[in-house]
C-alpha cells in the first residue's frame, strides 16, 4: 500500500510540473547578524532561576533547555517519541516483590546507560559521570523547594507529593523521619560506573516518567563543579551529596529560600550546545554562547524524520554562535525592531497580529495547538502583610479591603465566577483563537469529558452569590487584582474581572471596588507563592500529556497552585490520588470525569482560556519548529540563511501564513525527487493532537500543519532550482 501511495505521488508530481509556471524569485534583504539570534519576549518575561531543581517557569526553563541537558529529549516535534541524549539506551524492568533497605516496597526500575566523553561548560575540566546523573537528580529532591517541581519525581519514586509528606524537622532539629527520607532518597536513584537506575515505589510502571525525564527540571549539571566552585570557591550553601552519617545533613539545604545557583548572582555548568554568557536584571536580558566543544558537534545532529530514510539527507546545515533574549522592550518598541529585521523572534501580542501578517520579512506558523491553560486562582488565606491591597483579619469585611479568608467562601469565589465576561475576553485578548474550558483537564487530554459545563457570564447570578456572603453585601470590599507586567491577555482578564464588579455595582448601587496592579515577573511569582496576592493570574503549560499533571498542581492539597491558594479538598485528593493509580481506561476515565465535576461545584480557581498559539519569525530564520511541551526556544537547530530559492511565491499567499520556504527539505542546494519522497513519506500526517506517527515539520512546506498535495505542489513548482541558479545578493 505504501508503495502504491507513493508512486501515485510521484505521478501527480510530474503533473505537476508540466502545468506549473516557472517561480518568480524576489531577492531578500541582507541578513542582519548572521551568526546571532536575538529574541524580544514580553516585556517582564524574564527567567525566575538558572538551577533545574528550582525551575518551574517557562522563562527559566528556555534557559535551562539550551543549557543543561538531560538523560533523553523528544523527537522534533513529537512530546511521545525520545532521542538518546546523556543516555545512549535505556531499559524498563518489572521488580515488584523487591524492596528499599529502608522497607519501602519497589515495583518497576528504569535503567540508564550514561554516555562517556561528554564535557561539561566549566572546567577544569569536568567529565559526565553516572554519578553526576545520581547527584543532580537526588539534589532536587534534597532541595524540594515549596511551589517547585519535585513532586514529579517524589510521586513515582517515593509515592509521595514531597519531603514534608513526612515528619523531617529541620537543621537544627531533625524530625523522627528526617533520617530514614534521606536514605529512601538516596536509594531511589543508583548509579555505578556505566549506568544510573531509578527504583520506583509507586504502584506502577508510572508511564509519564519518560517525559519528566526529558523536562529542565531533570537537568544534569556537574557534581564536582558544585563542591570545588559553589560551595568551594564561592562559598554559598549548597548540598555536597553526601548523607552524614545520621542521613540529616540534607535539611540544612532543603527548601531554601533562594537557590544557590541564583544568589547573589547567577551561575551554570552543563553539558548543552551553549553556555551562559550573561544574565542581567538591569538591562533585562540574558545571553548564552556556542559551546564550541558540545559533545554533539556542530550542526546539530537531530531531529530526523521519524519514518525509514537516511538521517544524514535532512540534518540541519548550519548553526549560530550566540542566542540572545531580551524582556526589556514594550510592543511598541519591539514590533518596530521586528518590522526593521532588528529582532528575529517577536512576542506578538494577539490584538496586533493582522500587523504582522502578509509582511514580506516575517513568517508566521499557524495553527499551533497547545496544552496549556490559564486561571484566575484565589488564595484562600491572604497574607496580611502583603503590599497589594489592605487585608483584614478573618471575617472581617471593610469598604477598603477584604478579610484574609474573603476567598475561603465559596459564594464568594463563584460570584468571581459568574461575572467574567468569557465571550469578551476571548473576543478581544485571543481573537477568538481560543475556548474558555470547564476545568483544567482540557481538550487534547485523555478523560476531558466535554458534558461537564462551567461557567458563563451572568451578572445576576454573580451578585446573588455575593448576597449569600454575610455582612459583604452592605459593607463592600476594595481589593487588588495584579497580573504580570507585558503580559496583554492577563492585563484584559484582570480589567474584566473590574467591569463585572463595576457592572454589578451600577445595577445594586453596591460599594464594591477592584483596583488593578502590574508587577514584573520575579516579584509577582514571590507574591503568589508567599501568599500575598488575593487573587492571581497564570498560566500552566503541561510537564507531560496526561490529566494527572493538571489535576494535581491545579486540584490536590500539595499540587503547586492548590498549595500556594491553600486549598484543600479531601475529596478531591482521593479522586487524584486513585486517578494515577488506576490502571484501566474505562475506570480512570470515571475517576477523572468525577474530577472535573468536584472542580466546577467547589471552584478553586477559574478556567479563562486555552489558546491557539501562533509563532513569529524572520524568514531568514532555518529550523524552528514546534514542540507543545517545549517552553521556549531550543537553539541548537536553528541558523540563519536564505533557502535556495528565497520564494516561490508568484503572488502574496491568499492564506493568514507569510510563508516563504524554499522546500529544499533536505538542505543539498537543490530541490529535486529527493524532496519529493520525504514529503512523499510523510503524505497524510498531521500535527494533530493527536500527532500522526510520520509527522515531520520540514516536510509541511506551508505550515498548515498537515503534510498533503498542496505541499507536493509547492515543491514540484520549484523543482530543479539549486543554488547555482539562485543568489541572495
Amino acid at each position: 500500500m505504501k508503495k502504491l501511495v507513493s508512486l501515485a505521488l510521484i505521478a501527480t508530481f510530474l503533473m505537476l510540473g508540466s502545468l506549473l509556471l516557472n517561480p518568480a524569485f524576489a531577492a531578500p534583504p541582507p541578513i542582519n547578524r548572521p551568526m546571532e539570534i536575538y529574541v524580544a519576549t514580553i516585556d517582564g518575561g524574564n527567567p525566575d532561576t538558572v538551577d533545574p531543581a528550582w525551575s518551574y517557569d517557562t522563562a527559566s526553563g528556555e534557559l535551562l533547555f539550551n543549557v543543561l541537558e538531560t538523560l533523553i529529549v523528544f523527537d522534533g516535534e513529537h512530546a511521545d517519541m525520545y532521542l538518546p541524549c546523556l543516555a545512549t539506551d535505556w531499559i524498563l524492568e518489572n521488580i515488584t516483590g523487591t524492596t528499599s533497605p529502608e522497607g519501602l516496597s519497589w515495583y518497576f526500575r528504569y535503567t540508564f546507560t550514561i554516555r562517556t566523553g561528554v564535557p561539561f561548560q566549566c572546567g577544569p575540566p569536568y567529565i559526565l559521570t553516572p554519578a553526576d546523573v545520581e547527584y543532580s537528580i537526588e539534589r532536587g529532591m534534597v532541595q524540594d523547594r515549596d511551589g517547585g517541581p519535585q513532586w514529579m519525581f517524589y510521586e513515582p519514586l517515593l509515592d509521595s507529593w514531597g519531603a514534608q509528606a513526612w515528619d523531617i524537622g529541620n537543621c537544627t532539629n531533625p524530625g523522627p523521619d528526617a533520617a530514614t527520607v534521606g536514605k529512601m532518597i538516596d536509594h531511589a536513584v543508583e548509579s555505578n560506573a556505566t549506568h544510573v537506575w531509578f527504583n520506583l515505589a509507586f504502584p506502577g510502571a508510572y508511564e509519564p516518567f519518560y517525559q519528566i525525564l526529558s523536562q529542565c527540571w531533570a537537568g544534569i549539571i556537574s557534581k564536582q563543579w558544585v563542591n570545588d566552585y559553589v560551595i568551594g570557591t564561592l562559598g554559598r550553601p549548597d548540598w555536597n551529596g553526601t548523607w552524614g552519617t545520621a542521613y540529616t545533613d540534607w535539611l540544612c539545604v532543603n527548601n531554601p529560600e533562594i537557590s544557590p545557583l541564583d544568589d547573589p548572582t547567577p551561575i551554570m555548568c552543563g553539558t548543552g550546545p551553549f553556555s551562559l554568557v550573561t544574565l542581567d536584571y538591569v538591562d533585562m536580558y540574558w545571553q548564552i554562547g556556542r559551546f564550541v566543544d558540545y559533545w554533539r558537534g556542530w550542526p546539530a545532529d537531530y531531529p530526523a524524520p521519524p519514518y525509514p530514510s537516511d538521517p544524514t539527507n535532512v540534518m540541519p546545515a548550519g548553526y549560530i554562535d550566540t542566542a540572545k533574549v531580551t524582556w526589556a522592550y514594550v510592543w511598541s518598541t519591539r514590533s518596530a525592531m521586528f518590522l526593521a529585521g532588528d529582532v528575529d523572534f517577536c512576542a506578538v501580542p494577539r490584538e496586533y497580529i493582522g500587523d504582522m501578517l502578509g509582511q514580506d520579512n516575517i513568517r508566521c506558523t499557524y495553527p499551533l495547538p497547545g496544552l496549556a491553560v490559564g486561571n484566575l486562582f484565589f488564595t484562600f488565606d491572604i497574607d496580611p502583610s502583603t503590599s497589594y491591597g489592605t487585608i483584614n483579619d478573618y471575617g472581617v469585611y471593610s469598604a477598603d479591603g477584604i478579610p484574609r479568608d474573603f476567598f475561603a467562601n465559596i459564594h464568594t469565589r463563584k460570584a468571581f465566577a459568574y461575572l467574567f465576561d468569557y465571550d469578551t475576553y476571548l473576543a478581544t485578548a485571543f481573537l477568538g483563537e481560543a475556548i474558555a474550558p470547564a476545568t483544567a483537564v482540557i481538550p487534547g487530554l485523555a478523560y476531558y469529558d466535554p458534558s461537564v459545563l462551567g461557567y458563563t457570564y451572568n451578572l445576576m447570578t454573580a451578585a446573588a452569590e455575593f448576597a449569600q456572603v454575610s455582612t459583604l453585601w452592605s459593607t463592600g470590599f476594595t481589593i487588588t487584582i495584579c497580573y504580570n507586567t507585558g503580559n496583554i491577555a492577563r492585563q484584559r482578564a484582570a480589567e474584566l474581572i473590574q467591569d463585572g464588579i463595576n457592572a454589578i455595582n451600577t445595577m445594586n448601587g453596591t460599594s464594591f471596588v477592584a483596583n488593578i496592579v502590574s508587577i514584573d515577573w520575579n516579584p509577582y511569582l514571590g507574591a503568589m507563592v508567599s501568599q500575598q496576592l488575593s487573587c492571581f493570574i497564570i498560566g500552566w503549560l503541561a510537564d507531560y500529556p496526561d490529566p494527572h499533571n493538571f489535576a494535581f498542581p491545579f486540584y490536590h492539597t500539595y499540587g503547586t497552585f492548590a498549595h500556594w491558594q491553600s486549598y484543600s479538598n479531601s475529596a478531591m485528593d482521593a479522586l487524584i490520588d486513585s486517578g494515577i493509580r488506576e490502571g484501566d481506561p474505562n475506570a480512570r476515565a470515571v475517576i477523572y470525569h468525577d474530577v472535573q465535576q468536584l472542580a466546577v461545584d467547589d471552584c478553586p480557581s477559574v478556567p479563562l482560556y486555552d489558546a491557539i498559539g501562533r509563532h513569529f519569525e524572520q524568514t531568514w530564520i532555518v529550523g524552528w519548529y514546534y514542540n507543545l511541551i517545549y517552553p521556549g526556544t531550543y537553539f541548537y537547530n536553528l541558523w540563519k540563511w536564505y533557502y535556495c530559492p528565497h520564494s516561490t511565491y508568484d503572488v502574496c499567499p491568499g492564506h493568514p501564513v507569510a510563508n516563504h520556504l524554499s522546500y529544499d527539505g533536505n538542505y543539498d542546494g537543490k530541490v529535486d525527487m529527493k524532496d519529493i519522497g520525504f514529503c512523499a513519506q510523510a503524505y497524510g500526517a498531521t500535527y494533530g493532537p493527536p500527532q500522526h506517527p510520520r509527522w515531520h515539520f520540514r516536510f509541511d512546506v506551508n505550515s498548515d500543519r498537515k503534510c498533503d498535495m498542496k505541499d507536493i505542489g509547492f515543491i514540484a513548482k520549484s523543482y530543479g532550482c539549486t543554488s547555482a541558479t539562485w543568489s541572495p545578493t
